[in-house]
């Protein structure tokens, strides 16, 4: 599985981190700075600094910047991301034996699907960031993220909210949400992307 360009830019600011190019409390630069630097765009960056925060390597805060947080939370990641890929590494390993020793196939098969499901829930926890737009005629208009239940009834996590170009990270209970809001999203499953499209699909909002 080939790694994602915003999980290797992910990467390289927690490596920077743990090499104290940035210390707690510094600020890193902004969002098209390093977009230049990495030379990728905008949306990619938002990414790769969404991972960041979920993983609470840095924060987000309007008119402040991106601000290391944690050293200790940058070295976690780094951990992960190379637990990551040993293990798929070690399923390449076996998929070749399976071409090489047929005759094996049916203990190959059981292996493999062991830690293909290990795997695949590690991969896909992992930091899967997805962007979604409120469309125009959503029933979530005009609620907040507690009213929506979103953690409760997708198992995705809002880690932020983007309106008219300006992220709005780690959103307060009575953020109330808009048409064309796009909400920056950790899901954990395909099964979680198909739940918050239900969510927020067409409909009159229920008023008490």
């Amino acid at each position: 599985m080939e790694q994602a360009r915003y999980q290797e830019i992910a990467y390289e600011i927690a490596h920077a981190v743990v090499l104290g190019e940035y210390h707690e409390g510094d600020k890193i630069h902004g969002r098209s700075t390093l977009a230049g630097r990495f030379n990728v765009s905008p949306e990619t960056i938002r990414r790769a600094i969404a991972i960041l925060q979920s993983e609470g390597v840095v924060e987000v805060k309007q008119g402040s910047g991106i601000v290391v947080v944690s050293r200790t939370e940058a070295e976690k990641f780094l951990k992960s991301f190379d637990q990551k890929n040993e293990i798929q590494a070690f399923m390449d390993e076996l998929k070749s034996l399976m071409d090489k020793r047929k005759e094996i196939d049916k203990q190959i098969d059981t292996l493999l699907q062991k830690v293909s499901t290990y795997a695949d829930r590690f991969i896909t926890r992992w930091n899967d960031v997805q962007e979604i737009e409120i469309p125009q005629d959503s029933a979530a208009v005009g609620s907040t993220l507690t009213e929506l239940k979103v953690r409760e009834k997708t198992g995705a996590t809002v880690v932020g909210v983007v309106r008219n170009g300006v992220e709005n990270f780690s959103p307060g209970a009575d953020f109330l949400l808009d048409a064309g809001d796009i909400l920056l999203l950790v899901l954990n499953s395909e099964e979680g992307r198909k739940k918050i499209q239900t969510l927020l699909k067409k409909g009159v909002k229920k008023r008490l």
